[in-house]
């Protein structure tokens, strides 16, 4: 009883503080997220809403001249919860002031006199309209003001090392490879934290011809240097595992790999609050009204969707060739194909064949800017999905079509039979004629898609609770 009691007691004062500087920055650029952001969002929320822990972010912040130093904030007391949405989490965060104009004068947060001073002296640059001292820094007069009107002086910010101890764990879901990031992780290592550091995928090493020439030194870098601050591993598959104690055992590295599988659950959509008005409109057909007219031609018709950075990585070369193939077989009735993402690396190829055939003669549409409420209705309203990936670390966009409901075309490589398990029909990656096969199975057989949708149906998906648990079993574990 004793022993328990001083277990409870220091599970207590222990914090689990999770490092958000690459969130932030791509945040500040997008307002939307990308595999990773979401991963490190979703944990967020459910280690928040646990009673029993401290729950802290960090975050590397310029303090003075170009020497960046690391701010800490317990979230624990927050009430946001609407981690889902990228564009409530952003505004959370500026109004938070570590984004956004806040983030002008957040370096001098610790020293009230300073704060007051340069906070003054942005105040009369504001009045006496000099936008360039704002411009200059992302931000402009207007949006100072804003600022102004709505910000917290009782947020508690914190230098991370006047707060982190010895029974802390910091945990590394995010890319954390540039060297202000190392160097406070080698800081903290002396203190004697346990740091858990996530590796997603060796795709930089293990296939280097799909990532851009840069990418492939800093990543085997920073990967050969995390070994001396990282006390234990933590992998998204066992295919990453696999290639990650590989590494490690090639390189006489003695380190510690636990797989944490992500979910096989999509997205959420946070509930919108409505004003009262006489004649509310319904959300879904306000939603349906706003849409482009691109998005309304997609729902329109039957269609097959495909989520994803258009990057060489996810093969959709070779995805789009296989409808090709098709129409040359004579399948005019083929439903759409939907990709929805970015361009990304290396992706002329993809563009030379739309570009040439007329977006193949109007059977492929490329949706690069949908919110996630559009996302929400085009996972809805699909036939299935597709994911023909030659490389993924799990591959969030088969779990998420499971969520809805749907089966899907997906890679037997890397890690995505672990997604997908018997609930999808799988394809060879490097195959043209073997996508094609597959699609046309889950197109003209509609018997046998549906029972895997029953399949489907009957099946309990992993979701962001049981990832947050295994974590969190997992960080008690290794005290």
């Amino acid at each position: 009883q004793l022993m328990k009691q001083k277990h409870e007691s220091f599970m207590n004062n222990e914090k689990i503080i999770f490092d958000i500087s690459e969130m932030l920055t791509y945040l500040s650029m997008y307002r939307r997220y990308s595999g990773i952001q979401r991963v490190v969002a979703m944990i967020l929320k459910e280690f928040q809403n646990n009673e029993n822990q401290q729950v802290w972010i960090c975050f590397a912040k310029v303090a003075g001249g170009r020497e960046k130093e690391y701010f800490a904030l317990n979230i624990k007391k927050s009430d946001f919860q609407n981690w889902e949405s990228p564009d409530l989490t952003y505004d959370y965060f500026v109004e938070l002031g570590i984004l956004g104009p806040g983030a002008l004068i957040l370096k001098y947060k610790n020293n009230k006199f300073k704060y007051v001073i340069h906070r003054t002296r942005f105040d009369l640059a504001a009045h006496f309209k000099k936008d360039q001292r704002f411009n200059k820094r992302g931000v402009n007069i207007s949006e100072w003001k804003q600022y102004r009107k709505l910000e917290k002086t009782d947020i508690n910010f914190v230098k991370l090392l006047d707060v982190i101890n010895s029974n802390d764990k910091l945990v590394l879901l995010d890319s954390t490879w540039r060297l202000e990031n190392i160097k406070m992780y080698k800081q903290v290592k002396v203190i004697g934290v346990n740091i858990f550091t996530m590796v997603y995928d060796l795709i930089p090493i293990i296939s280097p011809n799909m990532v851009h020439k840069d990418l492939t030194k800093n990543f085997y870098k920073w990967l050969y240097q995390s070994a001396d601050y990282t006390d234990f591993y933590i992998s998204d598959s066992e295919s990453a595992k696999g290639d990650l104690v590989k590494f490690l055992n090639d390189h006489k590295i003695e380190k510690s790999v636990t797989t944490l599988p992500l979910v096989q659950i999509g997205f959420s959509i946070p509930q919108k609050i409505v004003q009262e008005e006489k004649d509310p409109i319904p959300s879904d057909l306000e939603l349906l009204s706003s849409l482009s007219d691109l998005s309304k031609t997609v729902l329109s018709s039957e269609y097959i969707l495909c989520v994803g950075t258009i990057e060489l990585r996810k093969n959709l070369w070779r995805l789009i060739l296989a409808w090709k193939h098709l129409l040359d077989q004579g399948y005019c009735d083929l439903p759409r194909l939907v990709i929805v993402g970015r361009s990304g690396w290396n992706s002329e190829n993809i563009w030379s064949v739309l570009n040439t055939t007329a977006n193949l003669y109007g059977y492929v549409t490329i949706l690069n800017n949908a919110t996630d409420d559009e996302l929400d209705l085009l996972y809805k309203n699909c036939l299935f999905v597709a994911m023909v990936s030659l490389y993924e670390g799990w591959g969030l966009p088969v779990g998420e079509a499971l969520s809805y409901g749907k089966t899907a075309v997906v890679s037997n490589a890397t890690s995505l039979p672990e997604v997908g398990m018997d609930l999808v029909e799988y394809c060879d990656p490097l195959s043209i004629e073997s996508i094609a096969k597959s699609i046309t199975k889950l197109v003209y057989q509609p018997e046998y898609r549906q029972s895997l949708e029953m399949k489907i149906k009957n099946t309990k998906l992993r979701n962001w609770a049981d990832v947050a648990n295994d974590l969190r079993t997992l960080l008690q574990s290794k005290n």
